[in-house]
């Protein structure tokens, strides 16, 4: 089996799991593997990547090469040697609303 070791990077909340590394080398062929490979190798990381379903949940997004893996194959999109893959939890607040503009009548 060829070595394909991708190199992870790990977004701050999840560091506490990774011995505070910003970046660490996984093998895989595609997204999936390499998550479940990091999910391996660093035991609790999968609960917040993973919804209970082992799906990618919306609060979550995962790059290849700075590219949604949305806009790709999801988890099947195929990884090589030298590829960065990027999970990247959406930050909660500041979320925008919709504000209605109401005017007074006389």
């Amino acid at each position: 089996m060829m070595d394909t070791a991708v190199r992870v990077y790990i977004p701050t909340p999840f560091r506490r799991l990774t011995g505070n590394r910003t970046h660490v080398e996984v093998p895989g062929h595609t997204v999936g593997e390499v998550l479940t490979g990091l999910e391996a190798r660093f035991p609790g990381i999968g609960d917040l990547i993973f919804d209970a379903e082992r799906r990618i949940p919306n609060h979550v997004n995962v790059y290849v090469n700075n590219r949604e893996i949305h806009s790709l194959a999801g988890t099947a999109t195929p990884v090589q040697a030298g590829d960065e893959v990027a999970v990247i939890p959406a930050i909660a607040g500041g979320a925008c609303t919709a504000q209605g503009h109401h005017r007074r009548t006389a």
